[in-house]
């Protein structure tokens, strides 16, 4: 287990941290005036599955995202046809904005079959900060200035989770709060107990439903293939501070066992590759129950308060 985390680059590490940081709202009256632009460089590595198609880099003034439109992105990044050559390239892109201040700037991919839209904003590959800061950097677009420039990014393909699901249906208890603005579905290869382990989610999903009438809700998560340990479904209120997330439920996995007596004991139960989590895990109670084909919990308004 050591090991597998040890080969989770920086990347990785800021893609997490937006299960903490995302997304927007946007009304922008462009009128007459000339549009600044902000431009960078996405520094791209890793090996490119075939799953991924097209990559953009998008921009959010605000947090949470509404909808999809309210995001506004390049055009696909241009890759060099040399990429699986080199597992790197360098690409240049550039986006009118108007003056104001942007939360997040990020780069995100896609299938080659799937369009682009609000489910997507989970796809994430890499974000724009501050060296050696754990967190989306603001970039300022101040009045009388028409051009901001070197926004660059490091964006990792190693990021893309996909090949392992865990499926099955979330109900609620308490009063499901109406000024819901996001709620995101988390797995991890251990328990998180500092902000540093929230940063080595597995798979995550930010666009959870956020309206009553959409539970019980039955969902797929896509994970990267591992060492599974802990889910937990995290909420914020639309009067939340930007990192102010609550844990309505969680749910602790059993570990596997030694594959022969007096070997260590792995964290959690593997996930192939294809697979769909099958198994048991520890409840709230810390008793054992049975999943055989679906992992269902129960999250906690009350929680919120």
């Amino acid at each position: 287990m050591n090991a597998k985390i040890k080969r989770h680059s920086l990347n990785r590490i800021l893609m997490s941290i937006l299960l903490t940081t995302l997304w927007l709202t946007c009304t922008v009256d462009h009128g007459l005036e000339p549009i600044p632009v902000i431009k960078g460089k996405v520094i791209l590595r890793g090996k490119r599955p075939d799953i991924a198609g097209e990559l953009i880099t998008v921009v959010a003034p605000d947090f949470p995202p509404k909808k999809w439109t309210d995001i506004i992105r390049t055009t696909p990044l241009d890759i060099s046809p040399d990429y699986e050559k080199f597992n790197r390239d360098t690409v240049e892109w550039v986006l009118p904005l108007p003056h104001g201040t942007y939360d997040v700037v990020g780069v995100l991919w896609k299938k080659h079959d799937e369009e682009w839209s609000f489910e997507t904003v989970s796809n994430i590959l890499g974000v724009y900060n501050i060296p050696n800061q754990f967190k989306p950097a603001q970039v300022d677009v101040p009045p009388g200035v028409m051009l901001v420039d070197s926004i660059d990014m490091k964006a990792d393909f190693g990021m893309i989770q996909y090949g392992s699901f865990i499926r099955g249906t979330i109900t609620y208890k308490g009063t499901f709060r109406k000024d819901t603005a996001m709620m995101i579905l988390a797995a991890f290869p251990m328990k998180p107990e500092t902000v540093v382990d929230y940063l080595y989610a597995m798979g995550w999903d930010l666009t959870v439903p956020t309206i009553e009438k959409a539970y019980p809700l039955h969902y797929v998560l896509d994970i990267s293939s591992g060492y599974i340990k802990y889910v937990a479904l995290f909420w914020k209120g639309e009067e939340s501070g930007p990192y102010d997330f609550k844990k309505l439920g969680e749910y602790m996995l059993q570990d596997d066992p030694p594959l022969f007596p007096g070997m260590w004991t792995p964290e959690g139960i593997y996930v192939a590759e294809d697979d769909t989590l099958v198994d048991k895990f520890y409840n709230d109670a810390g008793g054992i129950d049975s999943v055989h084909t679906r992992l269902d919990f129960v999250v906690d308004f009350n929680r919120t308060y």
